[in-house]
């Protein structure tokens, strides 16, 4: 039994889903509320020619209901309310404004249901004269200062990921989660709003750095890091390959196990801040570059795993699916008819833990959903006529 199989969770978000993800995967009931006229936008996402839906709706809508409703239309909004009344919380990323116009605000909803917890993902927060401004998470990213600081030397670059669009949803249903947990003991629930960028402002821990300690901006410097080094990706025979030194224990047991005693003694190199601040960006840097040419990924891998210093090779997606420790701890798994990756979080003791459902098709649960509300076949049939359903 997984630890969420109490709670009910109604979504309705569009085009950014994690959150409620989140709480689909550790068993949670969650319900997506999807437009009729095609869905959720995070179908579409990633679709092949020819094809109505791609794989991000496989792995973000896994685990979850799917009901079409229209919730600018008058019936759709009753509809809403009347499920509302069954629901433990409910999430969305539309802007309040948009939500009370339709009567499906937060106060609006807590006068049905008191112990509704109300989940609101919003880019830039909820007051502000950014509040209205659309994003993406390169912006979001870009307004936050992580962009300046990110990438090389002469041009800022975005990561490889959404970063910003994922942590924020994983700290809405931390949010969501704690509001519950106090809904139980208080019998009254709360609304929880956590802006995209909020998110990123509060991740950096560069802005501590730079405002508190050593009172200036952190530079471009690539893979480097401002205060211990080397960290840096480094190309030998056969690919490339990571080293992340954290400290001067950490350089000596590599530098001895490398067979360079000399990068262990030089005072220039052996201790930060002269090896990080002063000799890393420049002659130790190349020294470095030099050497890890002449070895293959394994023999690096060795000698990392030899000075117990973290190094390892950059893999791509064809490395990590023969991975043991991929493998062992079920990183990826078989959802449906679709391979995807697997939850971070493993909960000693679940019995069927690493089972989840494919995603639903849309509105596979719109008739079941409308008759625990009361709704019967021809007054379903109606509203579907009407494009509320």
């Amino acid at each position: 039994m997984k630890p969420l199989n109490s709670l009910k969770v109604l979504d309705l978000t569009d085009g950014n889903p994690y959150a409620s993800s989140m709480f689909a995967d550790y068993g949670a009931e969650v319900l997506k509320i999807e437009n009729p006229d095609g869905g959720d936008a995070i179908r579409r996402r990633g679709a092949a020619n020819g094809q109505e839906e791609g794989l991000y709706q496989a792995f973000y809508n896994r685990g979850k209901k799917s009901m079409t409703l229209d919730i600018t239309k008058e019936a759709g909004q009753e509809i809403l309310r009347r499920l509302v009344k069954n629901f433990d919380m409910l999430v969305v990323n539309r802007r309040e404004k948009e939500m009370v116009s339709y009567g499906l605000g937060y106060e609006d909803l807590k006068a049905l249901n008191p112990k509704l917890v109300y989940g609101v993902l919003t880019p830039y927060g909820e007051k502000g004269p950014w509040k209205d401004m659309p994003d993406y998470d390169l912006l979001i990213n870009s307004r936050c200062g992580l962009q300046e600081k990110t990438g090389m030397p002469d041009k800022p670059t975005r990561f490889g990921f959404p970063i910003a669009y994922i942590y924020s949803g994983w700290h809405l249903s931390a949010g969501m989660m704690a509001a519950y947990l106090k809904s139980l003991d208080t019998g009254e629930g709360m609304k929880v709003s956590v802006s995209i960028w909020h998110t990123m402002m509060s991740l950096d821990d560069t802005y501590a750095q730079a405002l508190l300690g050593m009172n200036e901006l952190p530079r471009r410097i690539g893979n480097g890091f401002p205060t211990t080094n080397p960290t840096d990706t480094f190309r030998c025979k056969d690919g490339w390959f990571a080293l992340s030194i954290g400290s001067d224990s950490q350089w000596i047991s590599f530098a001895r196990c490398a067979g360079r005693d000399d990068w262990a003694e030089d005072p220039r190199y052996a201790h930060d801040p002269a090896r990080s601040m002063e000799n890393y960006f420049g002659d130790l840097d190349q020294q470095l570059r030099d050497y890890f040419e002449k070895i293959t990924i394994a023999e690096a891998d060795m000698i990392c795993r030899k000075a117990m210093v973290p190094g390892g090779p950059c893999n791509t997606w064809k490395e990590l699916v023969k991975d043991e420790q991929v493998a062992d701890r079920k990183m990826i798994i078989k959802v449906g008819d679709t391979v995807q990756i697997g939850r971070a979080a493993k909960v000693v003791g679940e019995k069927g833990g690493e089972e989840i459902a494919p995603a639903p098709a849309l509105g596979a649960d719109t008739v079941s959903y409308l008759k625990e509300i009361g709704i019967a076949d021809r007054e379903a049939e109606q509203l579907r006529q009407a494009g509320v359903i």
